[in-house]
């Protein structure tokens, strides 16, 4: 789920906001998506709770028929999670993770087309590497610099005055909420620094001003959770390198399909990148978890035609992949009739579902009939997810989450604050609502 992106800061502003309390912006996260406002409808959409379409007595059958397995679900939580870890879009960890999920759904029988796209970002993704470990981190400078890496020791950044850094490296630590990037990096730079790392002093938030000063040492911004790593460094004077990332990262989306040349009726996913420094159990390994698990339920059962599942890169970034997918999809002529979206499904008591009115009143009311505890929502202010992303094309949407944003883009994400009932009722409740609309999207039961 992506927070909103304030607005952008010059330097003049940076130094005044530096000595006058001002705010501080975000590194990586854009602006939320629009509420959905589809125009387009399908029968599904349309169709109201009562709709003969549903009787009830079709839906224990298909409930039933279905096994949505729990510890599968939680063991890809466990995976992308714990033994990935942090997926920052462009990380190696990203690219690892897109190809366990292509894994497995080839696994499950789907023709699976891994997409690369490629995104505009205001700030570059960088890394520094300390000790023989990579460091996925931010660039304050990246669009203004012509030096785009630097390598030398480590050293403590509160040296000022007269004395040379060297071309050593200085390590710099916000200690406020109103971080003064601009004065670190002028004092790095004036010193003979041939490069700057900047430690956040918040335990999650990748922020702060860009510096757009030209000919300039590179600057990069890690998450607080380095802090500790940067300490050791800068004891042993350790060598540290920095890389600052091109204009226009990659990422990839990954689909799949019952078939090479199947039409998706129905297109189910999630996102599966993280923000630098977060885990991510919550957000969104829970998403992708009941994704590939619907995959394996679905297509166990023979009742995957017509449904298509995808987990999307870069929405952290800004709901990058997805619009590159619907984007594609909306020229091609291919969009499907529905998109269902996962995001944030691990905690709660209940299932919050957001999305076009008429599906999600259907949806809520199926489910509470079915004794799913659920209720209608709208996204928090400043907040967005794919599928706002398909409801910009017209396409009803529908929106499966749990309501519960206080661990996303925090070290706090993990799988021990994970709710293992909350993730399957909302994988169950899901399953049950996708049988329906199939079966009506291809003619009733």
């Amino acid at each position: 789920m992506t927070p909103r992106l304030l607005v952008a800061i010059a330097l003049a502003a940076v130094l005044t906001a530096a000595c006058s309390g001002g705010g501080s912006e975000d590194a990586s996260p854009t602006p939320a998506a629009p509420a959905p406002t589809a125009t387009a409808t399908s029968k599904a959409a349309e169709a109201t709770p009562t709709d003969p379409a549903t009787p009830s007595a079709v839906l224990p059958e298909i409930g039933e028929r279905l096994d949505h397995d729990l510890e599968n679900a939680m063991e890809h939580l466990r995976v992308l999670s714990v033994a990935i870890g942090p997926r920052v879009s462009g990380s190696q960890e990203a690219r690892e993770t897109v190809a366990y999920i292509a894994e497995a759904f080839r696994s499950y029988g789907y023709a699976v087309e891994v997409t690369e796209f490629t995104y505009e970002t205001r700030f570059r993704q960088a890394t520094v590497t300390v000790g023989g470990e990579t460091i996925e981190g931010v660039a304050l400078n990246g669009e203004a610099t012509s030096a785009k890496s630097a390598e030398g020791r480590a050293v403590d950044g509160g040296l000022t005055g007269n004395a040379s850094f060297g071309g050593a490296i200085p390590i710099g630590s916000r200690s406020t909420s109103r971080p003064q990037d601009a004065m670190m990096y002028m004092a790095a730079a004036r010193n003979g620094a041939s490069g700057l790392v900047i430690v956040n002093h918040e335990p999650w938030r990748l922020a702060g001003f860009p510096i757009p000063a030209r000919d300039a040492i590179p600057v990069v911004l890690v998450a607080h959770t380095e802090a500790d790593r940067f300490a050791r460094a800068i004891a042993e004077g350790a060598p540290i390198s920095l890389e600052i990332g091109p204009a226009r990262p990659a990422a990839m989306n990954v689909i799949a399909r019952p078939g090479e040349d199947a039409h998706c009726d129905i297109l189910a996913g999630g996102h599966h990148d993280t923000v630098s420094a977060s885990p991510g159990a919550v957000d969104n390994a829970s998403g992708v978890a009941i994704v590939l698990e619907l995959a394996r339920a679905f297509a166990a059962d023979g009742l995957d035609e017509g449904l298509c599942f995808v987990t999307f890169g870069a929405e952290e970034s800004g709901l990058f992949g997805s619009r590159a997918l619907a984007r594609s999809l909306a020229e091609s002529g291919e969009l499907p009739e529905i998109m269902v979206n996962f995001d944030v499904t691990a905690r709660g008591d209940a299932i919050e579902v957001i999305g076009t009115r008429a599906l999600v009143e259907r949806t809520v009311a199926l489910l509470e009939r079915e004794g799913f505890p659920a209720y209608a929502s709208d996204l928090p202010e400043g907040y967005g997810s794919d599928h706002s992303s398909f409801a910009d094309v017209g396409v009803p949407v529908l929106f499966f989450s749990d309501g519960d944003v206080s661990l996303i883009h925090t070290p706090a994400d993990v799988i021990d604050l994970v709710e293992p009932e909350a993730l399957d009722r909302i994988g169950d409740g899901a399953a049950l609502m996708l049988s329906v609309l199939l079966a009506e999207i291809a003619g009733g039961p």
